[in-house]
């Protein structure tokens, strides 16, 4: 019995390290998104700073000077925004903490909607959430949940050629919220392979698979499912049932 406890224990070990792995690699490339979008509201802020200091001694330039500020507001609640945003990405949840609410979708992916198309700007893919006021609320953890959406863009992103379209949709079936991930037409890549050779459209296993395994072990904390229907065609499409309240 011993035995097959310390056979187990690397196992599980090893797993948890390839998930923290996949943690990281996404923060990684969320980070490399938001560095550049932050850089934009920077430049405004440092620019239009440069013109007030030189311009505080003229009072004719009063309202040009109203303009300046409120551009520098707007770009300081941008980076706020963005900020606020990573924040809630990289907190970690406390080992075995299963405590969940009830979570309205439409609030949690808004709030995460700046990183989702800040990631995506790099290749131009344009990020499509059909939302509705009517979305029916999960039970779940909401800390976990904007990981799970934020590994699975991710995973679409490999998926979808530059200037692609990411289509997040969502379904009621029986008990379980559907949500499919999608990048219909010419923007798609093909389907996924089970071996480690690449597709022909040159995307490795290691690429489409990009935090599957974190977006699997939440799914299972959550009690719901998570698959892949291959299309060799049209493009794979992320599939996530989450329980309904």
């Amino acid at each position: 019995m011993t035995s097959a406890v310390k056979k187990e224990r690397p196992m599980e070990n090893s797993k948890q390290n390839f998930q923290e792995m996949e943690n990281f690699a996404c923060l990684g490339e969320v980070l490399g998104g938001v560095a550049h979008e932050i850089n934009n509201p920077l430049q405004i802020i440092l620019g239009k700073a440069q013109i007030l200091r030189m311009k505080m001694s003229e009072p004719q330039n009063y309202q040009k000077s109203l303009d300046d500020l409120a551009a520098i507001e707007k770009g300081a609640q941008r980076i706020s925004e963005l900020v606020s945003c990573l924040n809630d990405l990289s907190c970690q949840s406390a080992p075995g903490n299963s405590f969940k609410t009830d979570v309205d979708l439409n609030y949690l992916l808004n709030s995460i909607l700046p990183l989702i198309n800040a990631c995506l700007k790099d290749k131009k893919i344009e990020a499509n959430l059909n939302l509705s006021e009517k979305l029916p609320k999960v039970k779940g953890n909401s800390l976990e949940l904007k990981k799970l959406f934020m590994f699975l863009t991710l995973n679409a992103k490999k998926r979808i050629c530059r200037g692609g379209k990411l289509r997040v949709n969502f379904q009621k079936e029986g008990d379980y919220l559907k949500v499919a991930f999608d990048g219909p037409g010419e923007g798609s890549v093909g389907n996924t392979n089970t071996s480690s050779e690449t597709t022909n459209s040159g995307r490795s296993e290691k690429e489409q698979d990009f935090g599957f395994l974190s977006s699997s072990q939440i799914v299972q904390e959550h009690k719901g499912e998570l698959e892949i229907i291959e299309n060799p065609e049209k493009g794979d499409t992320l599939i996530v049932k989450l329980p309904l309240i």
